[in-house]
């Protein structure tokens, strides 16, 4: 991949190159055409290790779904692709079953959930550049319950508006994020199961007023095997429209806080 620099913005292709647009960049984005053909990708013993390498990626792509289905009310709030960086973080993950044969391997986050805390879903603005003081979550498994412990904030100090903005939010999310399992056909959960996310905020709030320290709590789904509960927490900035608080895309942050 290279990325097209100067006067000139094209988008299509144009001989062997194709030129587009890709979110996170405001450059255009020059790839090469060509390569082998599908069907000898497909059948050629010379692409036997590619088609395992693909097989794996089409797992771990399934499970990014699963992710990204928790983390849905908070994409809004993505300032770039997340897909590709998520199923890059679960490659290791991946990697950890020693047992299964290249292009069968399965997918077992919660023998190591935490590896995917932590993971920021912005590159402009990350969550601890606005609110700057930590935000702690206690997970309680055998209750079903999930704490958040926000703290109180002080315009300017230990809170920073990335723009103009009159209102914020939090948002909390949590939810099942599954194993996947190699079935000698393809990849799937256990029971073929498909999970969303519970959800809970605070509401709009002014942003040039001090807030006191507050709670948001979430009962996600726990009763699965196999399953890790993931929590996200994201905080969005609105503006009036109609006499209603709307929020802006891309703006504010949001990040996986809690996995277990």
């Amino acid at each position: 991949m290279a990325l097209l620099d100067g006067t000139i913005q094209i988008t299509g292709s144009l001989q062997n190159l194709s030129f587009y647009k890709m979110r996170g960049t405001n450059k255009i984005v020059v790839r090469k055409k060509g390569g082998p053909s599908r069907k000898q990708v497909k059948h050629s013993s010379a692409f036997a290790n590619t088609r395992r390498n693909n097989n794996e990626f089409g797992g771990r792509a399934k499970a990014v779904r699963h992710i990204k289905d928790i983390l849905s009310p908070l994409l809004f709030l993505a300032d770039y692709n997340i897909t590709g960086p998520l199923n890059a973080l679960l490659k290791p993950i991946q990697e950890m079953d020693h047992e299964s044969d290249l292009g069968k391997r399965h997918i077992l986050i919660s023998k190591e959930p935490r590896l995917l805390e932590g993971f920021t879903l912005n590159r402009r603005y990350l969550f601890e550049s606005i609110v700057r003081t930590p935000v702690s979550c206690r997970m309680q498994k055998e209750k079903g319950l999930v704490t958040i412990d926000i703290p109180a904030l002080i315009p300017g100090i230990n809170f920073i508006v990335p723009g103009n903005y009159n209102w914020y939010q939090f948002t909390a999310v949590a939810g099942p994020v599954p194993d996947l399992f190699f079935t000698g056909t393809r990849y799937r959960t256990e029971g073929d199961q498909w999970y969303g996310p519970e959800i809970t905020n605070t509401g709009w709030l002014p942003v040039n007023d001090p807030a006191a320290a507050s709670q948001l709590t979430v009962k996600p789904d726990t009763a699965h095997g196999s399953c890790s509960t993931l929590v996200g927490l994201g905080i969005a900035f609105g503006t009036m429209q109609r006499n209603n608080i709307e929020p802006v895309k891309y703006v504010g942050a949001a990040k996986v806080i809690g996995m277990g």
